[in-house]
């Protein structure tokens, strides 16, 4: 599994994606130039971040075919209390099936709309689903 950002991602794109993949045990690569073509064909399983103001999403490739494209209204980043949780917890359970054989995936009570995941120094990540893409 790798994750990697749009070609030219602002600083805090560049946390959020180096986050998510501490968070599922995989590798961050900075795309640089690469094309999607270059991209896709690194790993098997692969997230791309991309985010430009209110605009914000993650394509799931795997097998260099698009199985998911989640669009996000909003990602907050809180202090997280408590024990670091791996993986990605979600409440939504058609992404749920989606993602559950590729990465660590868990259902999750926080609601339907929401993707929360946890990445080093006690950040925590809650993003919530947009569904009118």
């Amino acid at each position: 599994m790798e994750v990697t950002t749009s070609r030219k991602p602002n600083p805090g794109i560049r946390t959020f994606s180096k986050d998510l993949a501490f968070s599922l045990g995989c590798h961050y690569t900075p795309r640089g130039k690469s094309g999607i073509g270059d991209i896709i064909s690194i790993d098997e399983d692969v997230l791309i971040v991309s985010g430009s103001g209110r605009n914000f999403s993650i394509n799931f490739y795997s097998d260099s075919e698009l199985k998911a494209e989640i669009f996000f209204s909003s990602v907050s980043k809180e202090v997280r209390e408590g024990e670091l949780v791996y993986g990605i917890r979600t409440g939504n359970h058609a992404l749920y099936e989606i993602l559950s054989p590729h990465m660590n995936t868990v259902m999750s009570d926080c609601g339907e709309s929401k993707l929360i995941f946890d990445g080093p120094q006690r950040r925590r990540y809650v993003l919530k689903i947009r569904y009118d893409s």
